[in-house]
């Protein structure tokens, strides 16, 4: 049998980030074939559309995103033969924008920063048009992908690395829609009941904090919780600048060859940060993408 490129989706290294007595493991997300995190997720809902008779050869797909996310769908849709429609606000980066018209997908572009209205136009498009609304915000899917695939990766690999009794103190994750966090920590914690979990927020958008969205340059993140995060599941909320994120990615980039997005940088930020105030030594978090498609806006 002949395997498709979306057949290799996962299964990413763990990659140790050590700075003094403090070592971050970073899921390396960006090996993904669409180059992000997204691709579970995406694989995981067009398999089922799939199985399940929901969508054929020619249909066409549709999906709000602030990128990554968009770029997985474009790329299952090109290569399983489906139109793709993507709705993004058009502040996020051109990066973005061209590897959408590389898959062939359609871009229609919402105000920027506003993806409550990228949501409504998608959710319309799809009713008029009778198209698959890929529904990433809503759909418990987006949880099971990471239940099922990151979560026990990331079990696996820290028990081969570290032995069967060790286990990291915390798990830190950005949230855009919070399919990532919810799925990866829901199967830690039943592995491993004493890990904490953090979910990392734009400071300039402090919304899990109880303060108001703004505009941001953490792209990838910062939706607040209104979608699939179940914050009663969360130990704790912390909040990452963008100077702050942009300064960690090049750091990664010049000293550790990891060339990673502005969010996976946050979440790395925020992991150090962590395990100093905690002095505890041991953290994994998502290293999301890679950082190719940020040079228009670092």
């Amino acid at each position: 049998m002949k395997h498709k490129l979306s057949h290799y989706v996962g299964n990413t290294p763990l990659i140790p980030i050590t700075i003094g007595g403090f070592t971050v493991w970073g899921k390396a997300e960006f090996m993904n074939p669409s180059g992000s995190v997204k691709d579970r997720m995406a694989t995981f809902i067009i398999n089922n559309a799939e199985k399940n008779g929901l969508i054929f050869k020619g249909d066409t797909l549709c999906e709000a995103t602030s990128g990554n996310s968009g770029i997985a769908f474009a790329m299952l849709a090109a290569e399983r033969g489906y139109k793709m429609v993507i709705i993004m606000p058009s502040n996020m980066s051109e990066e973005r924008k061209k590897m959408f018209e590389y898959y062939g997908a359609e871009l229609i572009e919402a105000a920027e920063g506003d993806f409550d209205e990228a949501i409504r136009m998608r959710d319309e498009l799809c009713y008029t048009n009778e198209w698959f609304n890929c529904n990433q915000f809503d759909n418990p899917l987006n949880i099971k992908a990471h239940y099922h695939t990151t979560g026990p990766e990331f079990y696996n690999q820290y028990k081969e690395v570290k032995g069967e009794r060790e286990y990291p103190a915390v798990f830190v994750a950005g949230t855009g829609t919070g399919g990532t966090l919810m799925g990866t920590d829901k199967f830690l914690k039943e592995m491993w009941p004493q890990m904490k979990s953090v979910a990392i927020e734009p400071a300039e958008s402090p919304v899990m904090s109880g303060g108001e969205p703004g505009l941001h340059g953490i792209q990838g993140i910062g939706d607040g919780s209104k979608f699939l995060v179940d914050l009663d599941m969360v130990d704790e909320i912390r909040m990452v600048s963008t100077e702050c994120a942009k300064a960690c990615a090049r750091h990664l980039a010049k000293n550790y060859g990891l060339f990673v997005g502005i969010s996976a940088a946050a979440n790395v930020f925020a992991a150090f940060q962590w395990l100093r105030d905690n002095g505890e030594t041991d953290a994994i978090t998502i290293l999301c993408d890679r950082g190719e498609r940020y040079f228009s806006c670092m």
